[in-house]
């Protein structure tokens, strides 16, 4: 090993001593001239025409002011949904005392804000298969109990769940899509048996 690194040190010397850099290896005279070959196509291509690089320029330049606008306006955006979000923080904490005390007073709110409530109160219903037909009640409610008999039912299960939430719990705009409900568990339970 001492041998070969005391060969590498001399030939570098040499090199030195020849003005060559110890890094770079010579190259052969044939790749020379190939990089020569290629300088002027490439400057031909690029730059022989002066007015292909202004134009070139001209659009870098046009590019460069693209990106800074779409940056510009990415931090308008962030900056006006903070805004909307500090307004929309500050209604909301004057808005609870307001409709505390509107609430505690018996006031009715004019203000509206945050989530709506459900269209109806929420029902269950009981179902029972009897020998004329099924028998329907909303639960906590035994006035609402009635009978379907199941000639009706052979009609349109549809109609006749419609009917009783119509009767019982008021219109569809009043007590929402209770009916579909209703109706998709009277068909369960005819079907079970």
């Amino acid at each position: 090993m001492a041998k070969a690194k005391g060969k590498k040190a001399q030939k570098k010397a040499g090199e030195k001593a020849n003005g060559q850099s110890p890094q770079v290896k010579a190259s052969s005279p044939k790749k020379e001239e190939k990089v020569e070959q290629a300088k002027p196509q490439a400057k031909k291509a690029n730059g022989g025409n002066g007015k292909l690089a202004e134009l070139r320029k001209e659009v870098e330049t046009k590019l460069q002011e693209k990106e800074q606008a779409a940056a510009q306006a990415e931090e308008l955006r962030s900056k006006a949904k903070e805004l909307e979000q500090t307004a929309k923080q500050a209604y909301a904490k004057v808005l609870v005392p307001y409709r505390a005390e509107c609430k505690r007073t018996g006031a009715e709110c004019e203000f509206a804000g945050g989530k709506s409530g459900p269209v109806a109160p929420r029902v269950r219903f009981l179902l029972e298969k009897t020998d004329k037909g099924l028998k329907v009640m909303i639960k906590g409610q035994p006035e609402t109990e009635e009978v379907i008999p199941f000639e009706v039912l052979k009609k349109s299960v549809n109609k006749a769940a419609w009917a009783f939430t119509d009767k019982h719990l008021g219109p569809k705009e009043v007590a929402g899509n209770k009916g579909a409900g209703l109706g998709h568990r009277m068909r369960k339970l005819i079907k079970q048996s």
